[in-house]
């Protein structure tokens, strides 16, 4: 009975012990911190507003960005030793037929070369509206403008000119010069008109073509003229 006793006593320490474990385990737990979930809100959304001023600031990026990349691809396109090189100005029978019906026919003064240039896709495009004129390329920017003029353009003026196409006719109203500013360089352009003259002069003037850009004075207004360095045929009639 004795023996039956003491292994009682036994087991019931071993439970008493068990039991004490189990509660420390228990208040370790509840002691550990517990990690808080934080739920996000959902931002809010903003209408994008979409009217004609956007529209518009939409366009104007996007035609200077194509003339940044025009330009990026031309330098690229050209071997370093050409970016040295002086641009060999071409003289041939049309070049010194216009030169002499600014002279003889028109009473022009001061008539020179401003650019010889290629025309490429955005020069004729009905979106952008104008003649590009890097200025880069211009042969003597300080020659064909008086002071004020410079001045002017420099200070975001524009001011209108005449231009005289490649078949010989003056462009019936009055284009408008400006100069633009970009990242790297400026850049003269012919603007407002240009599509009409474009327009009226579509047998000369097209993409790859390489035209010069001339300027004379007459009775002291600033004039333009553009030459078409060589001939178009006309197929019909074998024409030039």
């Amino acid at each position: 009975m004795e023996l039956y006793e003491e292994k009682m006593m036994k087991f019931a320490r071993e439970d008493a012990l068990a039991e004490q474990i189990k509660c420390e385990e228990r208040k370790m737990l509840c002691k550990r911190p517990t990690k808080k979930i934080k739920i996000q809100q959902p931002k809010p959304t903003t209408q994008i507003v979409s009217n004609q001023v956007t529209q518009q600031l939409k366009q104007f990026i996007t035609n200077n960005e194509m003339n940044a990349f025009e330009e990026r691809k031309r330098s690229k396109s050209t071997p370093t030793v050409e970016k040295n090189k002086k641009v060999e100005i071409v003289k041939n029978q049309i070049t010194q037929e216009l030169e002499e019906f600014i002279t003889n026919k028109l009473k022009g003064k001061e008539a020179k070369v401003v650019i010889q240039k290629t025309l490429y896709r955005s020069d004729l495009e009905e979106n952008q509206n104008r003649l590009n004129m890097p200025m880069k390329q211009v042969i003597k920017p300080d020659e064909f403008l008086r002071k004020n003029e410079k001045e002017d353009l420099e200070n975001g003026k524009e001011f209108e000119v005449r231009l005289l196409g490649p078949r010989l006719e003056m462009h019936k109203k009055p284009m408008m010069l400006k100069m633009w500013r970009m990242n790297s360089t400026s850049n003269y352009v012919l603007k407002t008109e240009w599509n009409r003259f474009v327009k009226a002069n579509e047998k000369d003037l097209e993409i790859n073509k390489k035209i010069q850009v001339w300027s004379f004075r007459i009775d002291e207004k600033l004039c333009f003229a553009i030459a078409r360095l060589e001939r178009h045929v006309d197929v019909q009639n074998g024409a030039a």
